[in-house]
């Protein structure tokens, strides 16, 4: 039995399985003929991401797992089910005046296990940190069919390997995520986001650095393009857009009013705050044909950003540039500007400024155009590369879960 909901990448599964246990996962893996690849499933917002698999087989579907497995609020830590969503998480949570501190993209759709295989982004990354950083134990089916447990239920577990980290960005390369622990935090007394529009004449890295050495301590430091101004703010067409510093603050209600003080600009309405917290955490999920992320140092963000636009333009092309300016993450979607516009015009020089940024460039979203030529996904490949395949090889010598997908085509 197929089903539409799980194609990927233009094919179908033969099969697909949304099991209610973990128990009856081992039962799937450990019957799967030998040769067959399972593609694990949870949301399915990011399957995307990476090279088109060698073999489907099986859609491996984690949404009847969505159980709470255990919840200590005055140990500030929870283990749930893969499959439970991360709005469903974040309510339970909020009944105790706690969340999970992780701003992902569509978090009524997106899973517990789900944001820990793509090792997903989170607007507030600078104040509370990523998805490895609240990870504190995960359950793995692996290839043999076995439950492999990591860390554990409390802040504080030393013992072995840091299993979860290992599978934090796997994408599902290495075995199901079936459950999860997290630590978790105080939901903070108020927020505050501002609005800095930087005109032509003005420098984005002066502006930044002056930020960043401040006594100031924002949750998020974004700076957005022009178009993605544009996009993000829905400025009308007859407004020239210009880049734009975005800024919040999270915290005590003292804290937060002086550090908008400080900042000399005036804070947003709360309605509208929060819908442009939520368009800045999805931006880099909005539907586009080509999505690219970079991984730069933050003293180039500007510049990189500029660099983007410009050639884009040059190829025919538009281009949406949101970064994390504190951390040097970058996004940029790139549009065709008419129907002449060729990818392959655009490609050559995008991977040319890429190759030379000092940093890593993934293409999350690509065209078929530049798919079916086996463009790369992941550059360059970088030193822990070889570490990577040989955990594959040794917790997956068949290749069974989702094979060929990951860096270096794993």
């Amino acid at each position: 039995m197929t089903n539409g909901s799980f194609d990927l990448f233009g094919r179908a599964p033969a099969a697909t399985a949304a099991p209610s246990t973990i128990a009856a996962v081992q039962e799937i893996v450990r019957e799967a003929p030998k040769g067959a690849a399972i593609v694990p499933w949870g949301g399915g917002t990011r399957q995307h991401l990476g090279y088109a698999p060698e073999r489907y087989d099986l859609a491996l579907s984690t949404q009847n797992l969505g159980r709470v497995v255990d919840y200590q609020p005055a140990d500030m830590t929870v283990t749930v089910e893969a499959g439970m969503t991360v709005a469903a998480l974040q309510t339970l949570l909020g009944e105790q005046g706690q969340f999970l501190p992780l701003d992902v993209a569509q978090p009524e759709l997106r899973t517990v296990g789900g944001i820990i295989a793509a090792r997903a982004d989170s607007l507030r990354r600078l104040q509370y940190g990523s998805v490895r950083d609240s990870l504190i134990g995960v359950s793995v089916i692996d290839a043999r069919a076995e439950l492999i447990k990591g860390g554990g239920r409390v802040v504080k577990n030393v013992s072995g390997y840091d299993l979860p980290k290992m599978y934090c960005g796997s994408l599902g390369t290495l075995g199901l995520i079936v459950e999860a622990s997290f630590k978790v935090s105080p939901l903070p007394q108020t927020s505050a986001t501002v609005l800095l529009p930087l005109e032509a004449e003005h420098n984005s890295e002066d502006v930044l650095d002056s930020l960043l050495a401040s006594e100031l301590v924002p949750s998020f430091l974004y700076l957005l393009s022009p178009q993605a101004a544009r996009a993000l703010l829905e400025m009308p067409d007859g407004v020239e857009p210009s880049q734009m510093l975005i800024v919040g603050f999270d915290g005590d209600e003292e804290s937060v009013a002086w550090q908008v003080e400080t900042l000399g600009a005036g804070a947003l309405d709360a309605g509208t705050a929060g819908t442009i917290r939520e368009r800045l955490r999805d931006f880099a999920h909005a539907p586009s044909p080509m999505t690219c992320a970079f991984h730069i140092l933050s003293s180039q963000v500007g510049a990189f950003s500029r660099m983007l636009e410009w050639t884009a333009r040059r190829a025919g092309f538009t281009a949406q540039v949101a970064t994390d300016a504190a951390l040097g993450m970058m996004w940029a979607h790139f549009l065709p500007a008419s129907e002449t516009s060729d990818w392959n015009a655009l490609w050559p020089d995008l991977f040319d400024k890429a190759s030379r940024c000092g940093g890593s460039f993934i293409v999350e979203r690509m065209p078929d155009e530049l798919r079916v030529q086996d463009k790369p996904i992941w550059f360059p490949l970088l030193s822990d590369f070889a570490l990577m395949r040989g955990l594959k090889e040794t917790l997956d010598p068949g290749r069974l879960w989702n094979p060929g997908r990951f860096v270096g085509q794993l």
